[in-house]
């Protein structure tokens, strides 16, 4: 997930301020105010620039990617954007165990060229920063590495230690790399750059389109256009990144002008009206899925070790209500572990079952799977067995009155099967300190964003031991299966894993919100998605 282990998509910024100085008086058309994560969720502070050694979180990614450019840049469509990539090339032997990377010319913000050593150097991080880095073990790295060294200044070698299906690899693996100024860095122990990861000394030369001018955390980051960027000229001259303390205070600077990109949350969908001056985009909210993990450790709750247990409450749920009630219309259903938007990794059956959602809502068939597996509705209709009541408490992040809301109703559709869910609303943080096997809690609202492991093959989540499997979840087909999705070329191998899951259920899935996001009209496309980070967002006439 985006936050800690991965990317779970929360956390929030810190003080909000006015805008001052050049940035408030610059040229609309060249210079924007926005707070991170518009389109994913709420604003997020940033605290590092620096790649490898940050936590992960969304603000984290969207504010290093500006300055430093990935080795393979993945657009929206899940593919790699040759364009705006730094790799020209790659070249995979036929044993699918040997990487040939060739670079494009490219160069630092000081003249000097970017070479394969930069990318290597990026590499030696990961493998220092061990078990702290944010996304080890996805895409196998860096322990699926054999050897890695440079060939000539624009070549790279990677060398894996068994075959893999070379999409995974590419989307999982290499797209963690990028080059880093090794000239600069590379006298320092990575403990050291740990602890100076929001040092704005340290990332005085970049790659990227835009370059750091000022940094006050918890108030603002500033940019700057890269006169020296190789890629195409970055479309503003002048980028600004309030950090917010929450959605609301995200759109209220909105409605003022203070920023002029933001998100109307879902829970003030309704007070849109008040930025109806601003153009409208609904973004896809990242590509990534929503669900709720379960502690199979748990003896307190050991009936959700029983798949028709599991069933029967995937089978309660009325994904199409929840979209209408909690995300006003915005978002799709899900029903596996592969998203859904985009549904480039769909298979055909997940497709049928999206295009017509009411098939996956079947309440009755949930009660006879529930009375099947023993449990027989008492006197105040919740079920019991063995003289134990099928209740159990689900943990809700308190950074979202969206997410209590679609709690509230996830309560009522289980009630309606005879399973009593108690809701427990904590701090985020909290919430991930207790999300460990063995802990006392029961259940969890989790959001999971597949970036920078595009390829969804579930390593990590739903294999045995896996480093965000918090509910200590395992079964033998399952990791035969995660396995040879990553292994395998083709997805024929992802399509069995994501019908497996989708029968098992691992976890319960639930549908994935979209986000409204509001603009000023002097800003044009192409200035929105600079300001946006890992999303699409269609257009809209009005909304």
């Amino acid at each position: 997930m985006k936050i800690l282990h991965k990317r779970l998509k929360f956390l929030l910024g810190g003080a909000m301020v006015a805008i001052t100085g050049t940035m408030a008086s610059a040229d609309p058309v060249s210079a924007l105010t926005t707070v991170t994560a518009v389109g994913v969720a709420p604003p997020m502070n940033v605290n590092s620039l620096m790649p490898v050694v940050n936590n992960g979180s969304t603000a984290n990614a969207q504010i290093v990617t500006l300055m430093f450019r990935p080795l393979l840049w993945i657009g929206t469509n899940l593919k790699i954007d040759w364009q705006k990539s730094i790799a020209q090339s790659i070249k995979v032997s036929p044993d699918r165990r040997h990487f040939m990377i060739h670079l494009k010319p490219w160069q630092w913000s000081d003249g000097r060229p970017v070479t394969a050593e930069d990318v290597l150097a990026c590499l030696r991080m990961i493998q220092q920063f061990g078990s702290r880095y944010a996304y080890r073990g996805m895409g196998g790295m860096p322990e699926i590495i054999e050897n890695a060294f440079v060939s000539n200044p624009t070549t790279l070698q990677i060398n894996l230690k068994h075959p893999v299906n070379p999409l995974w690899f590419e989307l999982n693996g290499l797209s963690q790399l990028m080059p880093v100024p090794a000239w600069r860095w590379g006298g320092y122990r990575i403990d050291v750059l740990f602890k100076h990861q929001d040092d704005p000394g340290l990332v005085s030369v970049v790659d990227g389109p835009y370059r750091l001018r000022r940094f006050i955390p918890g108030r603002y980051i500033d940019f700057v256009a890269n006169p020296r960027y190789p890629g195409s000229p970055p479309v503003l001259k002048n980028l600004r990144f309030q950090m917010a303390t929450s959605s609301a205070s995200a759109f209220w600077a909105l409605k003022s002008g203070v920023i002029q990109v933001g998100m109307v949350p879902h829970y003030l969908y309704d007070a849109r009206w008040r930025v109806h001056d601003l153009r409208s985009c609904v973004s896809n909210g990242g590509y990534g899925f929503n669900y709720v993990t379960l502690n199979f450790t748990n003896p307190k709750v050991a009936f959700l070790r029983d798949v028709k247990v599991r069933q029967a409450l995937e089978l309660a749920i009325n994904q199409p209500q929840i979209i209408g009630m909690a995300f006003h219309g915005m978002g799709v259903p899900s029903f596996n572990p592969v998203p859904t938007n985009p549904d480039t990794y769909l298979s055909p059956r997940m497709k049928a079952l999206v295009a017509d959602p009411s098939r996956a809502y079947d309440p009755q068939k949930a009660d006879r799977l529930l009375s099947a597996a023993g449990w027989h509705r008492g006197p105040d209709g919740v079920r019991v067995r063995d003289g134990r009541k099928l209740i159990f408490t689900m943990i809700v992040p308190d950074i979202s009155q969206t997410l209590v809301a679609v709690g509230e109703l996830l309560k009522a559709d289980w009630r309606r099967v005879g399973v009593d869910m108690r809701m427990r609303i904590l701090p985020f943080n909290l919430e991930l300190a207790k999300l460990h096997p063995h802990g006392t809690w029961d259940a969890a609202m989790i959001v999971w964003s597949y970036d920078p492991d595009y390829y969804p093959s579930g390593d990590g989540l739903f294999n045995t031991g896996g480093g965000s499997n918090y509910g200590n979840y395992s079964d033998q087909k399952m990791n035969r299966l995660i396995v040879r999705s990553a292994d395998d070329k083709g997805v024929h191998a992802l399509y069995e894993y994501e019908h497996y899951a989708a029968d098992q259920v691992p976890v319960l899935f639930l549908p994935y919100p979209e986000y409204l996001v509001k603009y000023a009209p002097t800003i044009t496309p192409a200035q929105l998605d600079e300001s946006l980070y890992s999303v699409s967002c269609r257009p809209l006439a009005i909304r």
